[in-house]
């Protein structure tokens, strides 16, 4: 087990309040600069190996002094290295104004656009880690667990989870299940993996979708089935779970679309609202479409 501690600067609190957000704050090519400067980017400052008691200690010694007892946790999707993981955990927590401790779990993505096939295995077989991570964060002290998954990421959060309600295994102080952008088969998701959740009681469920994801439209074609996360042909809703159409907020501004969930500053600040605040999708004010039990909402 290792922990990535990423320092946050002033220069990016400023920044934030000018509404820059879903930006990595990093040197620019055409300043020449060949190394990161802590006063203005995010900088990785180390990596330091543990094993797992220790781990656990620092961590549950960190929620204890933070402002509040809480944990937002990071699960990454395909194409993803630890480095890039860690990075987009920290930018997530900064720009959510997250007052707890940010933690992510990083399973082995190839890390490379060729590497689909790999990914969807790995995924696959990290599944018994994620199950024992879970386990680690229930004794951490945490009061409150905000649990974001992205993209493939959706595969492994949703399936363990399913899993342990249907094992009796408890997942305690999970407030939050958020799922940005599943490149999940949504067939397999209504069939296979909600039945598992039915029984997890005091944890909102939130699901981020989008017509502009080029990705999964792409992940679409290549299954030949749709994905939770993309909206062309109507929007797919599930029991339990409000679906947020972010099309109309989602930039393309990297990976075809499918990073707005941390590009977009109007999907951020939606996801703040639910996580500062506890409001449900009615209670932000956003556009109801359609009727119960197929609703939705619109983001824009």
């Amino acid at each position: 087990l290792s922990i990535a501690r990423i320092e946050r600067c002033e220069a990016l609190e400023h920044e934030m309040l000018a509404g820059v957000g879903g930006q990595f704050e990093a040197p620019e090519a055409r300043q020449i600069e060949i190394s990161r400067t802590p006063s203005k980017h995010f900088v990785f400052k180390s990596l330091t190996p543990l094993d797992a008691s220790d781990a656990q200690a620092q961590l549950a010694a960190a929620i204890k002094a933070s402002p509040k007892q809480s944990l937002l946790v990071f699960v990454h999707g395909y194409n993803v290295s630890f480095f890039d993981a860690a990075m987009r955990t920290s930018q997530l927590a900064h720009d959510l104004s997250f007052q707890g401790e940010a933690i992510f779990f990083s399973w082995p993505s190839a890390a490379t656009t060729a590497a689909y096939s790999h990914d969807e295995e790995a995924v696959q077989l990290s599944e018994p880690a994620f199950d024992r991570f879970l386990d680690d964060l229930g004794n951490s002290g945490a009061t409150e667990i905000f649990l974001v998954a992205h993209s493939m990421g959706n595969r492994l959060v949703t399936k363990v989870l399913s899993d342990r309600v249907s094992k009796g295994k408890p997942t305690p102080h999970l407030r939050e299940l958020l799922l940005a952008a599943p490149d999940i088969n949504a067939e397999i998701f209504r069939e296979q993996i909600l039945p598992g959740l039915e029984t997890l009681q005091g944890t909102h469920r939130s699901i981020y979708a989008s017509s502009s994801d080029l990705a999964l439209r792409a992940s679409k074609i290549v299954h030949d089935y749709r994905r939770v996360g993309e909206t062309i042909g109507g929007v797919l809703t599930f029991a339990d779970f409000e679906t947020i159409d972010a099309s109309g907020a989602a930039p393309s501004l990297r990976s075809f679309g499918h990073s707005y969930v941390v590009d977009s500053v109007k999907v951020l600040g939606d996801i703040a609202e639910t996580i500062d605040l506890h409001f449900g999708a009615d209670q932000r004010n956003l556009p109801r479409q359609g009727s119960p039990p197929s609703a939705w909402w619109l983001l824009k």
